[in-house]
């Protein structure tokens, strides 16, 4: 019998990749959410929910074996993120439109931009990319069917592995509930990225 192309060992290094991807960004998020002293909008906080539950889908297949159903979580949230994503860039590239006419004004231009550029695209536009590519590489790996077959011992390393990806990815789940209460509290959360937390309201 040929071994498969995707092991279900090599499966589970694969979605190890893809969940510290996830933590990698939502991080990097922070780091610009803190170094330019902005805070993100309601769009921005659902887009990193999102992106906590494609993470969430990849660490089930890491802890506990590959299986569809643990993809279709990755795919749903992706598909929830990448609504959110195409939702937000809309907002800020849709012109003004006359309210009696319905048509564009002479001087129709495009809403500013939320937030800070990286490399030249917004969080939202970046966004856009991610979850389109999750979605892409999540499709393209449910056709590996080896990895579903029943895997043999799992090796001591793939099980620290799995540890270290979901303390990491644990740790930063509470960073977001943490800082997300400190900046809306029970209500709504403000849209205007000032660097104005509830908390010291």
């Amino acid at each position: 019998m040929s071994r498969p192309i995707v092991s279900p060992e090599l499966a589970r290094v694969l979605n190890f990749v893809g969940m510290m991807a996830m933590v990698g960004v939502l991080i990097g998020a922070y780091i610009i959410q803190f170094y330019y002293r902005e805070l993100p909008c309601t769009l921005c906080l659902l887009q990193r929910l999102a992106m906590v539950g494609v993470a969430v889908g990849a660490a089930m297949n890491l802890m506990l074996g590959p299986d569809p159903r643990h993809y279709g979580v990755c795919l749903i949230s992706a598909a929830f993120g990448l609504t959110i994503s195409v939702r937000q860039s809309m907002l800020h590239i849709n012109p003004f439109f006359d309210k009696t006419t319905g048509l564009p004004t002479m001087e129709a231009t495009a809403n500013a931009p939320f937030g800070e550029s990286i490399f030249g695209l917004n969080m939202y536009v970046w966004g856009l990319v991610i979850f389109g590519t999750v979605m892409l590489a999540v499709g393209i790996a449910q056709l590996f069917h080896g990895q579903f077959e029943p895997s043999k011992k799992e090796p001591k390393w793939l099980s620290q592995l799995a540890t270290i990806g979901v303390r990491s990815l644990v740790v930063v789940v509470a960073l977001q509930t943490v800082t997300t209460f400190l900046e809306c509290g029970p209500g709504d959360c403000p849209n205007n990225g000032v660097w104005d937390w509830w908390i010291l309201r």
